[in-house]
């Protein structure tokens, strides 16, 4: 059984309509989870979107291509990923259902900002609040605020990221 499909089912029946998530947001709901020192075996680099990884988009390919993910085209949503009803999914550990309930609650923008600033942490592990702002801003540019920046390295200081 997949990982992947476990998170997947996990993220649906955590989020509070029972909402399928969307591709990016599965993308940082995951690397989130390994951050977390839980590993899942998918590599990360930093993307358009975030720190992103080529394995976990292969992966979530193949298993829509073997019909256990449907994929659906949402405007203004992307593309949203549902567990097939007649898979059977084992559960996700204790801690991985902490931080998926932690975060089901964020918009995949606000996920993109929290695993950029983490991503950014991680690679200048020395990094202050000031040096994080520099390497957002040079990675995402001016698509969050200064404050929007201190506000998701805050939350990840709180949840116990760094």
């Amino acid at each position: 059984m997949s990982d992947t499909l476990n998170v997947i089912q996990a993220m649906k029946k955590a989020h509070p309509r029972d909402k399928a998530p969307c591709k990016k947001a599965i993308q940082k709901m995951i690397y989130l989870i390994q951050e977390m020192k839980m590993d899942l075996g998918f590599d990360y680099r930093i993307h358009l979107y975030g720190p992103y990884s080529a394995d976990l988009d292969i992966e979530m390919r193949y298993l829509c291509g073997r019909g256990d993910l449907i994929m659906t085209d949402e405007p203004g949503q992307g593309h949203l990923l549902e567990v097939d009803a007649d898979m059977e999914v084992a559960a996700v550990s204790p801690e991985a259902l902490r931080i998926i309930s932690s975060f089901i609650s964020k918009t995949p923008s606000d996920l993109e900002l929290l695993t950029t600033a983490l991503y950014v942490k991680r690679a200048l592990p020395e990094a202050g609040i000031e040096e994080i702002i520099k390497g957002v801003i040079k990675i995402k540019g001016q698509k969050y605020s200064e404050e929007q920046i201190k506000g998701a390295t805050a939350e990840l200081q709180e949840k116990e990221y760094f």
